[in-house]
């Protein structure tokens, strides 16, 4: 995408839904030493059940979510700020109070979400990196999957879908390899019936493709 026009300014006064970017630094382990929790009460003004939506891209089904359980808290995060700007515009025009947005990589998120706090993590689509050179850097590898057992409730699980069949199955492997619970494996979401499944327009148009659409759920135990 190009990028939008005074993009900084944007992202400066868009303190009603960002939470947070991260800036610029050299080493994510360092960055992510000093802490600055997020405190539900302030930001949402309850101690609703936390939901992510990790790599939220454009916002669209943050949105979705947040519109269809007002009872839920979402925060979206996205690492370009020039896509979550859009996602911030969406979320505005929506008026929508229980979403905010996190501008920062996804190995970053320790440094604003504690401990055993998450109830539902969303890996929507994420890049695939089929590269075999990429494979720590998919969103369901060994070193994020550690992050997300850490933030998640003894309860909770994450919700994964996408259209890559080899980055499904690294995925399913990769759960189980962590110790996760799979439940609701499913290799062809169009022709299933799954209860409060919300199509957006980038998995209408995967549909439209005659792409299938993978999904599954993985349990923290």
């Amino acid at each position: 995408m190009r990028k939008k026009g005074n993009l900084d300014i944007r992202i400066e006064n868009s303190g009603d839904y960002l939470i947070a970017t991260e800036g610029t630094f050299t080493n994510a382990l360092n960055f992510i030493k000093t802490k600055e929790y997020i405190n539900k009460e302030e930001l949402f003004g309850n101690n609703n059940n936390l939901e992510l939506d990790l790599g939220c891209g454009l916002g669209a089904f943050s949105v979705i979510k947040a519109i269809n359980n007002p009872n839920i808290n979402y925060i979206g995060v996205e690492k370009f700020s020039n896509i979550i700007i859009a996602a911030i515009d969406k979320a505005r025009k929506e008026k929508v109070s229980n979403l905010k947005f996190l501008n920062c990589r996804v190995e970053c998120i320790e440094k604003y979400i504690e401990d055993n706090s998450v109830d539902v993590i969303y890996l929507n689509f994420s890049n695939p990196l089929p590269n075999k050179t990429d494979e720590k850097h998919r969103l369901t590898s060994k070193r994020y999957l550690e992050i997300y057992k850490k933030i998640l409730k003894d309860s909770g699980r994450i919700e994964q879908k996408t259209d890559d069949l080899d980055f499904f199955e690294f995925s399913l492997e990769s759960f189980k390899n962590c110790g996760y619970r799979l439940e609701d494996i499913c290799y062809d979401v169009a022709n299933a019936n799954i209860e409060g499944n919300i199509v957006t327009e980038h998995e209408s148009k995967y549909m439209l493709e005659g792409k299938k659409i993978y999904r599954v759920v993985a349990y923290k135990n």
